[in-house]
């Protein structure tokens, strides 16, 4: 897969796209995007919906109604046909973009104008339940056959876990390469409540509720560190899992891989982690960067 030629422009994401038509697989003028929904009655597992994205390719009448309001659209929506969506994850991802990324990424994969996503992968700060979310988002796009690309200036485990999902990665030659593994630590405060003077109260009920630790323990319970070695190995497991998976490795090479202690951007290329190593400007070749400056 390769980028798309210079004529095409690319979007950077904003705000929301503005759909062309209903995506709601209720309307019986849906576009086709449908989540499978299965009757909730009965008490088998298997009358609950899966939440598997289904993918339809808009035909018929459908279609015609697609291309009207493309015609029709405003001046100031224009939209070239082959276009790129351009996707800025950066910082603390909050609750209120993840549906906007799971609405735009659904619009763009039956929007005929774009023919694919690039996604900006950088310093990303969220738990790993919405890297799993967006992962599972982007998965879902590329089941409309279009492509998905990830860049990423900083390759850490966190960024390199939602880059993994897309169909190609590429990174900078200055990107800076921290997969050092997971790890956990704990701040404890009881030595300077006793430099105070001050005798902390803490109430518990069960050995894993360690919640009040920091305050009257100097150093981690060995409940405390079962709990937390738990929880990691949970982690690592599930990301050695997903990133195998992706990159068609072993789940034991890439550990191997990443105890050697690699920094240089070379070596995920040489090891095919990556698919090229490029400059942002080069990716986008000589093509127009539209920016929406509209907010809704």
């Amino acid at each position: 897969m390769s980028l798309p030629n210079s004529h095409s422009s690319c979007l950077t994401l904003i705000l929301k796209l503005k759909p062309l038509h209903n995506h709601s697989s209720s309307s019986s003028s849906s576009s086709n995007s449908t989540l499978k929904q299965d009757s909730l009655s009965g008490n088998n597992d298997d009358n609950y919906p899966t939440g598997d994205f289904e993918f339809k390719p808009v035909t018929g009448f459908n279609k015609f109604i697609v291309k009207l309001k493309t015609l029709m659209a405003d001046s100031s929506e224009h939209v070239q046909h082959g276009s790129v969506l351009k996707i800025t994850l950066r910082g603390q991802i909050s609750e209120q973009l993840l549906p906007e990324f799971s609405d735009n990424l659904l619009k763009a994969a039956y929007d005929p104008r774009i023919c694919g996503v690039y996604i900006h992968i950088d310093n990303v700060d969220c738990g790993w339940a919405k890297l799993d979310e967006i992962r599972r988002q982007i998965v879902n796009f590329r089941k409309s056959g279009k492509f998905v690309a990830a860049y990423l200036p900083l390759v850490r485990e966190k960024e390199y876990y939602i880059a993994c999902a897309c169909e190609e990665i590429y990174t900078p030659p200055s990107a800076s390469v921290a997969l050092y593994g997971f790890a956990v630590e704990g701040i404890f405060v009881r030595g300077v409540y006793d430099n105070l003077g001050i005798e902390p109260q803490v109430e518990r009920i069960g050995k894993y509720k360690r919640a009040g630790d920091k305050l009257i323990r100097k150093t981690m319970s060995e409940d405390h560190r079962e709990m937390l070695t738990a929880l990691l190995d949970n982690i690592s497991s599930n990301w050695l899992d997903k990133v195998s998976s992706a990159r068609g490795k072993k789940r034991e090479d890439i550990e191997k891989f990443i105890n050697e202690g690699v920094y240089q951007v070379d070596r995920l290329k040489e090891e095919s982690f990556i698919t090229s190593i490029l400059y942002d400007d080069e990716m986008l070749g000589t093509q127009v960067l539209v920016v929406l400056n509209r907010r809704e």
